[in-house]
């Protein structure tokens, strides 16, 4: 017996069959979807996992934590939910901070901004894959296309003749989408540049492979768009788009050899990848966390998107977790609504029949960091792990009241007043917006584990406790979503009665305009030098996903060796006097972690390079408070560091 439904990782959601044993009640094996159209047959391994690691590490009871030296210990549910909205009803609305998660449904998201909103009368929301990811993407793409999310599929790149890669490795981060780039290419002959900082697996199939310094993209690709408009290889209709003469101006100052010099690589190699995207017809881009993770994103996103429009291309990235695109569009913004920006916020206290919060909320680097609040409720998300610059965030959780609900136990449990049990993905019912912007079923293979519920009745319990259950009276998972079709835009065409029988929907993925916002390049982030002569990036395995709660419980992915190491250019290793295994310690402006290394040719020589999965060396403890200051997403990809041997 199997029940097919949504695995629980990356944006590309594939579609899972479940095997049950014969009491229908355990996960015994799980199997590839031969008619899923995400996965198309062939699943990445850690989707084929998931069954190791859905009854390890779990959270199953509720855990409340007294007093903060004290022990958390198992309470019920109604002990748990009275002291839980007993200690938040003390602080002001702009002392509460609320996080979503892309882990969850659309339908918990919803209620769960819309209980901030309504019961705490707070901004004060902020979802984590988006913030710390792609909320630079997401902003780009609103400014220049008046759509927050990507036009294209992961079948377009069988109609696409170049494909540009950026920033991202989907041969690691989304393997179903790069099986998609290897058949294009045998079969449709499409080309692939890759630009990235540190030479991946990806840039093994392309065409033309650029490593450029971290941080001057921008500076390449204003170059490449300065020849194709001398060139007139770009496409004509784009003149007639606003901002076309001020891109020409500005685009007409950069020169690409001066660019190669400062991208560090080879003119010739510029030269061939122009040459490719230059010819191109249908130009397909593809861009990741390689862009947008730095203090210039926004700069960043502009440029390539920039690029794009130029040659009339098509967008077609994905996203990192499996709802980060839905989380976002159910309004988990501080900044905006379901409805969409602030200013529709009388259409929304209409529609909910409540007076709702004017302010501007905090986004999450505000909240646990620049100037924390004082309470948060923190949904299937690992800030103690994932947040920039951990000793000072370590130091802010304690200071606060802080509610977990998570599935699997995390770092940040051990920060925990109080811990809430909710369901893994395939223990619920509802949906998610993937990558592409295809909204589908999640549909219950096992009922949840322990005393585990999901996180909207969750919060419509505790919205009883505060006296507003008449704004969450939902009798299922269905009636939440017809909610969000009526109150959010973008979701008006989704079918909720095929959605609920298993079809899946589609978001509205139709650009309202195109237009052009020309940027300069504004130098590097981080020259290296000094008491920090080398840069630190971040990179994701293959065979681990986030900070790793789930995964690292799988007996078949722990065999695979990628980590925790810190990776070095062999000639700096040969400098340092360092080998494989030697323990090194990695020193920034604001903490330092001791790791082992691992010498690799394909890391550049003034780079340093560590997954970001592994509790047991925190990458995150190196990264500075360093954000872009229009979208707060944090500099992840250039960090300035040393390296020393240890003895």
């Amino acid at each position: 017996m199997a029940t097919g439904s949504i695995c629980s990782y990356c944006g590309c959601g594939c579609r899972l069959l479940f095997v049950l044993d014969p009491s229908g009640k355990v996960i015994t094996k799980v199997r590839p979807d031969q008619g899923d159209p995400a996965s198309q047959g062939s699943p990445c391994v850690k989707g084929l996992t998931l069954h190791e690691v859905l009854y390890e590490n779990r959270v199953l009871h509720p855990m409340v934590r007294v007093s903060k030296d004290g022990d958390l210990k198992r309470a019920s549910w109604g002990e748990a939910l009275k002291f839980v909205y007993g200690k938040l009803k003390t602080f002001d609305p702009r002392e509460v901070f609320f996080v979503p998660s892309g882990k969850i449904t659309n339908e918990d998201n919803y209620v769960l901004q819309k209980f901030a909103r309504i019961v705490f009368k707070t901004n004060n929301v902020d979802s984590c894959c988006t913030r710390l990811c792609h909320a630079p993407t997401v902003k780009a793409l609103t400014h220049l296309t008046g759509l927050g999310a990507s036009e294209g599929v992961m079948d377009d790149v069988f109609n696409r003749d170049v494909l540009l890669i950026v920033g991202t490795n989907p041969a690691s981060n989304y393997p179903v989408l790069f099986h998609r780039i290897v058949n294009a290419k045998r079969s449709r002959g499409l080309k692939v540049v890759s630009i990235q900082t540190v030479y991946n697996e990806t840039a093994n199939y392309a065409d033309v492979a650029l490593t450029v310094n971290p941080g001057t993209e921008v500076v390449l690709f204003n170059a490449m768009m300065g020849r194709l408009i001398a060139d007139n290889h770009y496409d004509p209709p784009t003149e007639a788009l606003d901002g076309f003469d001020g891109l020409r101006e500005v685009v007409n100052q950069y020169d690409l050899n001066r660019a190669s010099s400062i991208c560090g690589c080879r003119i010739t190699d510029v030269e061939a990848a122009l040459m490719l995207i230059g010819s191109s017809k249908k130009l397909g881009v593809m861009h990741g966390m390689g862009l947008t993770q730095h203090r210039n994103a926004m700069s960043n996103l502009y440029s390539l998107f920039n690029l794009m429009l130029l040659k009339g291309g098509l967008l077609v990235s994905n996203r990192g977790e499996v709802n980060v695109q839905g989380v976002g569009d159910m309004g988990c913004h501080p900044d905006s609504l379901p409805t969409g920006p602030m200013i529709t916020g009388d259409k929304l206290s209409e529609e909910w029949h409540v007076d709702l919060p004017s302010f501007q909320g905090k986004t999450m680097l505000e909240a646990f960091l620049i100037s924390p609040v004082k309470a948060a409720v923190v949904s299937n998300f690992n800030p103690a792990q994932s947040l920039p610059n951990l000793d000072q965030v370590h130091r802010n959780l304690r200071g606060m009241f802080l509610v977990v609900l998570e599935s699997h136990h995390s770092l940040t449990s051990e920060f925990a007043d109080v811990i809430l049990p909710v369901p893994s993905l395939p223990e619920r019912t509802g949906s998610v917006t993937t990558g592409e912007r295809r909204v589908r079923p999640v549909v219950r293979v096992i009922d949840p584990l322990g005393e585990a519920k999901p996180d909207w009745q969750i919060i419509c319990e505790l919205a009883e406790l505060a006296g507003h259950g008449e704004f969450f009276d939902y009798p299922s998972e269905k009636e939440i979503a017809k909610e969000i079709v009526r109150v959010i835009p973008d979701y008006k065409e989704v079918d909720v009665a095929k959605l609920y029988s298993g079809e899946d929907q589609w978001a509205n993925k139709k650009p309202k305009f195109a237009r052009f916002n020309p940027v300069h390049f504004r130098g590097l982030e981080e020259d290296a030098g000094g008491r920090f002569p080398l840069i630190l990036v971040s990179f994701r395995s293959p065979h681990h996903f986030l900070t790793n709660e789930m995964t690292s419980q799988s007996k078949t992915l722990s065999k695979f060796p990628e980590g925790p190491y810190v990776y070095l250019n062999v000639e700096l290793a040969r400098k340092l006097g360092v080998q494989n295994g030697d323990m090194v310690r990695v020193t920034s402006p604001v903490s330092y972690v001791d790791g082992e290394a691992r010498i690799s040719p394909k890391v550049p020589l003034k780079i340093v390079g560590m997954h970001f999965h592994f509790k047991s060396l925190l990458f995150n403890k190196l990264v500075p408070t360093q954000f872009d200051p229009e979208v707060f997403t944090p500099n992840y990809k250039s960090v300035p560091v040393n390296v020393a041997k240890l003895s």
